[in-house]
């Protein structure tokens, strides 16, 4: 998962009064810190991965497993909350909109290099001579 960084604007100062989730309300309980992020990509595809913003809340109470059926329960309201967004600024406008405390969660940069399909083939000699060495020393 990737550090989080305060994003610019979240100074959380003169913030409106938060809202609920999902209504107009305002919030009679403490509305749990939001994550703003972009999703890491699927394991199970190539693909240069999601280029949408989601914005989550920080749980608050742990799951639980049901006694009888042995499911995975949760007291927690706003556990199963995510909403998508077009662009990080979108998101970030929409916890200020609400009042919600929010934090920035940058994805670490991928490191893209270009290989060819000869590059698999190629000798490493270097490398090679140095282990042949260390192995011939070792041998009585």
């Amino acid at each position: 998962m990737a550090f989080r960084l305060p994003h610019p604007r979240d100074h959380n100062l003169w913030r409106k009064p938060p809202t609920m989730p999902g209504v107009s309300l305002p919030a009679t309980t403490a509305v749990p810190m939001a994550y703003i992020h972009r999703p890491s990509p699927s394991v199970t595809q190539s693909g240069p991965g999601r280029k949408q913003w989601v914005l989550e809340f920080e749980p608050t109470d742990p799951p639980f497993p049901h006694p009888v059926m042995g499911w995975t329960g949760s007291a927690d309201p706003f556990a199963h909350i995510q909403v998508s967004f077009p662009d990080l600024d979108s998101a970030v406008s929409f916890a200020e909109r609400h009042g919600w405390r929010f934090q920035v969660e940058e994805s670490p940069k991928r490191k893209m290099t270009s290989k060819n399909f000869s590059d698999k083939f190629k000798c490493r000699f270097a490398g090679s001579v140095l282990i042949a060495r260390h192995y011939k020393e070792e041998m009585p």
